[in-house]
């Protein structure tokens, strides 16, 4: 197995990395048959074939490298040949069209040999219209999707680029938690006070560690359902402890400031535990209607 490293070139970003599944099954095909198609790289760096490479080096095999031949535009190139292996999601040809929106293209084949490829791209970068056009979708999605990558958290522009979520799903998310950290509010529109504001800040972060417990959970879910051989130790009852720990865990994240204390002398407060704020569960479940209907009142002044 070659020792060197190849980087992956900025170009390739445009389309989507496989999921879990779907890569485990291309590693399982190099394996049985060996590698069918070349990886082509671009200044050094991998161009088309990023998930060929990984999966050559998950089970072993020697890969095949060649230079991009500079006969056209390398985004044009990867962007054809990809689309005619790849079955996409209507948001991932839409995240796809966004990103060949921002980026420079030219024919490369116009300058010398001695000038750098990337230095080649000289001509302007697509219209939005031209990119819609290109993966079949609609100008105001693409425009929409550039909005996600402007805006939105990496971690949700790569729930989409995995097919988990759509653009507009994320636009929305993005924005109401935008707003609600402008403004001070809970996740029902009540006004969080400044002595908790930085606790909810902070226990607003553990989200993270949610979505890595999640992608941990789709991991070991997917393994086990394919049978695969890395995963004989490991009991479905893993699934259980997973999914219980997400629960307990989840509790964690704020949702409403504390109903008893108003989150202003959360210390010896029973209802938050001195937290100055509710989890979602405890909230919907725990705390009386009539209590509630109260809060949606202030709310609604």
């Amino acid at each position: 197995m070659t020792r060197q490293e190849y980087e992956f070139h900025p170009y390739a970003d445009v389309l989507p990395m496989l999921g879990v599944a779907d890569a485990n099954e291309l590693a399982a095909d190099i394996q049985a048959n060996g590698l069918r198609e070349t990886i082509v790289l671009l200044d050094g760096k991998i161009l088309d074939g990023r998930n060929r490479y990984r999966a050559c080096k998950t089970v072993g095999v020697e890969p095949r490298f060649r230079d991009f031949n500079g006969d056209g535009d390398p985004i044009d190139y990867i962007v054809s040949v990809n689309i005619k292996r790849r079955h996409l999601t209507a948001a991932q040809r839409e995240m796809v069209a966004a990103k060949l929106a921002a980026l420079p293209r030219g024919d490369v084949s116009r300058f010398s040999q001695q000038t750098s490829q990337t230095a080649k791209r000289q001509n302007g970068a697509k219209t939005v219209a031209q990119a819609a056009k290109e993966m079949a979708v609609s100008p105001r999605n693409v425009a929409r999707a550039k909005e996600a990558l402007r805006t939105a958290p990496p971690e949700e522009i790569e729930a989409i680029e995995r097919g988990e979520k759509k653009v507009g799903t994320v636009i929305r998310e993005t924005r109401e938690k935008a707003a609600a950290k402008e403004n001070h509010l809970d996740k029902i529109g009540y006004p969080i006070p400044e002595s908790i504001l930085a606790e909810w800040n902070r226990a607003e972060e553990f989200g993270e560690v949610l979505r890595k417990v999640t992608q941990v959970k789709s991991v070991v879910k997917e393994a086990l359902e394919n049978k695969d051989a890395i995963f004989a130790e490991v009991q479905n009852t893993t699934l259980a402890t997973l999914t219980n720990a997400y629960n307990d865990l989840k509790r964690v994240l704020p949702y409403a400031v504390c109903t008893t204390c108003q989150g202003r002398t959360p210390t010896k407060c029973t209802t938050c535990k001195g937290r100055g704020f509710l989890s979602k569960f405890f909230y919907e479940t725990c705390v009386p209607k009539e209590t509630k209907a109260i809060r949606e009142k202030a709310i609604a002044k």
